[in-house]
């Protein structure tokens, strides 16, 4: 074999993966599906909760909201729902925006 076939035979080879990192690979990939799927199902609560709360609460909050004041009514809804929305980020998200709650 000449130097020319070798030098080509060597730059035509692929790197082979090893099986170690190959299983490693595998693991850190279920770990973080797992912490992900968890993650998904804790939010996933969260909203329920807070769907039931504002569901029981609607008819006192509409008889409430409408005899205080009628045309402070969206500007209200708006802001409670920024502050559910910051209550049930995440706390990365309210480190970004400058917030750090207890």
């Amino acid at each position: 074999m000449t130097p020319d076939d070798q030098l080509s035979a060597f730059l035509g080879e692929q790197p082979t993966a090893r099986r170690a990192d190959l299983m490693i690979a595998a693991v850190m990939e279920r770990i973080e599906r797992r912490a992900f799927v968890q993650r998904v199902a804790a939010a996933a609560g969260w909203a329920g909760v807070v769907g039931l709360i504002s569901w029981a609460l609607a008819p006192a909050l509409k008889v409430l909201v409408g005899a205080l004041a009628p045309e402070l009514a969206p500007a209200a809804g708006a802001l409670a729902l920024v502050a559910v929305t910051l209550l049930a980020s995440s706390p990365v998200v309210r480190r970004r925006l400058g917030l750090s709650l207890p």
